[in-house]
């Protein structure tokens, strides 16, 4: 049954790519149910004769839960449409096939070069020359992104300012600070809310690179709008849980450290929210109200699964509200040295 369904992809992808079924072969990897929340989804890598690297992906999806998520990909990839005529074609993948294969969902898309950015920023490691690269690079990018998809319907900030209130702070007390925020933001725009295309999840597990060109992949959380600074902000505090090892996930300790950290790397991720925000023709001034709306949408995304506060993590999300405000802009955007 694998085989045949193998054989059925393999010429799925051949006609894709323009090939004889000949010139192309199959390494397939089985995710566990572990991995990801759905029951089961396997990865098919096409590769042409003699080619070290994939020319195409595959995914297919087994289940509903499976099938649910191929389907947001297949929107997330669909939303970046004329996206890919102001950012470097070879940074975002292309979508070649969504279709019923034998009962399946099946998706196809090229694949990208480069290693993971995760296999060598690793735990322990200090800022070089190579990681200062690629947060230009991912600063440089993300506001391609954003500029090529910007508009005034930010009406997600109005929504996860409700979210929040209502289920991370029952006191109420930070809804006057977002919605303050929110106002900042409106007036620094002329009166309307911006919202961008975001990635959803911009970390190094879904960046390929070679250190001079980079791309992202695994768009499945790419179908709706995001506000500005949200995937830029989502990559900074993966670099410093990933440089720190953490066994648990502590965005708190990790955000406190971007925001009041002293040591070279995080004056570096600092200088990369102000490059992103120039890059984005964001005056920095916006820059604390901005990370603050996306902070909420982030905690939201994160603690999405939890029903009570029995960690604590909606009391020290709500704590992490006024920090941000209170935050000087030019020592968000690296034009300061945090006190």
């Amino acid at each position: 049954m694998i085989d045949a369904l193998s054989n059925t992809y393999r010429e799925l992808a051949a006609e894709s790519m323009g090939v004889p079924p000949g010139e192309v072969s199959i390494l397939m990897i089985h995710r566990p149910q572990e991995e990801k929340d759905y029951a089961d989804q396997s990865v098919y890598f096409f590769f042409l004769t003699g080619d070290p690297f994939p020319s195409a992906v595959g995914k297919v999806g087994f289940d509903p839960a499976g099938a649910h998520y191929l389907e947001r990909e297949r929107r997330g990839l669909m939303s970046l449409g004329d996206c890919q005529k102001t950012i470097p074609a070879a940074s975002v993948p292309r979508l070649l096939l969504y279709r019923e294969v034998g009962g399946r969902h099946a998706l196809l898309q090229s694949a990208l070069r480069g290693e993971k950015v995760s296999t060598w920023l690793t735990p322990g490691m200090r800022l070089n020359g190579r990681l200062r690269r690629f947060l230009a690079w991912a600063a440089d990018w993300s506001a391609m992104l954003g500029r090529a998809t910007r508009t005034g319907r930010g009406e997600l900030i109005s929504a996860w300012t409700q979210e929040f209130s209502v289920k991370l702070d029952r006191t109420g007390r930070s809804r006057e600070l977002l919605e303050a925020a929110a106002r900042n933001v409106r007036e620094g725009f002329g009166g309307s809310l911006p919202a961008v295309l975001a990635h959803g999840d911009f970390c190094g597990e879904n960046i390929l690179g070679d250190d001079e060109h980079y791309g992202v992949i695994d768009w499945e959380l790419c179908d709706e709008l995001s506000v500005p600074a949200y995937d830029i902000m989502d990559l900074c505090l993966w670099v410093l849980l990933r440089t720190e090892g953490q066994i648990e996930h502590d965005p708190f300790t990790a955000l406190e450290r971007l925001l009041h950290g002293r040591d070279p790397l995080a004056h570096e991720l600092r200088r990369t929210l102000g490059r992103y925000a120039a890059a984005m023709n964001i005056p920095r001034e916006l820059l604390p109200p901005l990370l603050t709306l996306a902070w909420a949408g982030y905690c939201l995304n994160k603690f999405r699964h939890l029903e009570r506060d029995e960690t604590g993590h909606f009391a020290r999300a709500r704590v992490a509200v006024r920090k941000i405000l209170g935050t000087p802009a030019a020592v968000l955007s690296g034009d300061e040295d945090a006190e």
